[in-house]
């Protein structure tokens, strides 16, 4: 169920192509002429950036460049929520990253953006850690934007460049503690990757620790503060998603479903995958139409911003 949809800004369309603040059943792909950062306050998302999957877990900053195609592999489960703004771009058909510039609206000097857009296109991982101050920021920008108040601009460019300032400080912290990390964190991110296509085999809690060559307790420690999961929730959260494109487009019977995806059985597939995405395998395939729709209707609400925008 969409909550809310993107938004064109009442009174700073110069300053920002869309905000917005809530949920949706579905990020349909698509591409944008600006900065894109959203900030994950609850729940996990899996998206991808140019056919690139992440794994977005709470407390989390992710963020597109101009152009590049971007939208989610599978149905947001229920209870997420994330607030996003896309910054205008001064030069919108420009593709370099180092050539990126936002408009001067923001009052950010030639120097500032080279420092701001150097670090973006640095960055390997788009999605990373957020400090509580930028989750603050980030959600009184599209609070501010939803609602102008007194003195709107010149607080809406202040708190614009303060969240800029601290997605800087965020990569550089992210960097500095990637630089302390030992050799095991990025064996188990890896295999957190590899486990998306790969989740239907029998894995058992040692098999995966072997698989990153650890001892359980260190794997166990290691993947929840990665991906904000347990092992076995993480999996069972793979096996789910893997298995929404056969309930939504095969014929095949749930309990075969079910198999395929690496469950054990039908009964234990019902259960995690009405705890995860809410409702059953047969209510979701029941409604399997609606994201279809879903989709039209938050492409359509691009297509009017980017038509009155240009009007």
């Amino acid at each position: 169920m969409i909550r809310r949809l993107p938004r064109k800004p009442r009174q700073f369309f110069d300053l920002f192509e869309e905000y917005g603040s809530g949920s949706i059943a579905r990020l349909p792909e698509h591409r944008n002429g600006g900065l894109e950062i959203h900030y994950i306050a609850q729940g996990h998302l899996h998206w991808e950036i140019e056919g690139r999957p992440f794994l977005v877990a709470p407390h989390s900053v992710f963020f597109t460049f101009p152009w590049e195609k971007h939208g989610s592999c599978a149905d947001f489960e229920p209870g997420h929520f994330f607030h996003f703004v896309v910054f205008r771009m001064r030069n919108p058909d420009e593709r370099d990253p180092g050539k990126f510039r936002l408009v001067s609206g923001f009052g950010l000097s030639n120097s500032e953006q080279d420092e701001i857009f150097r670090r973006l296109s640095s960055v390997r991982n788009r999605c990373f850690a957020a400090s509580p101050d930028f989750a603050w920021v980030i959600a009184r920008l599209a609070g501010e934007l939803t609602q102008p108040g007194f003195m709107a601009r010149t607080n809406i460019v202040a708190l614009s460049r303060a969240m800029l300032c601290e997605l800087i400080k965020n990569i550089r912290s992210n960097e500095v503690q990637n630089h302390k990390k030992s050799l095991s964190e990025p064996r188990v991110l890896k295999f957190a990757n590899e486990l998306r296509t790969r989740c239907a085999e029998p894995w058992t809690l040692a098999s995966m620790a072997a698989a990153c060559r650890l001892k359980r307790t260190q794997f166990e420690i290691l993947a929840k503060e990665l991906t904000g999961d347990t092992p076995s929730r993480l999996l069972n959260r793979f096996r789910v998603r893997q298995s929404q494109t056969p309930l939504r487009s095969s014929n095949k019977t749930i309990t075969e479903i079910a198999f395929d995806a690496g469950f054990s059985s039908s009964q234990y597939y019902s259960r995690i995958f009405r705890n995860l995405v809410g409702i059953t395998p047969s209510q979701y395939r029941r409604q399997k139409g609606n994201l279809a729709r879903y989709d039209r209707r938050f492409l359509k609400i691009l297509k009017e911003l980017k038509i009155s925008r240009n009007s």
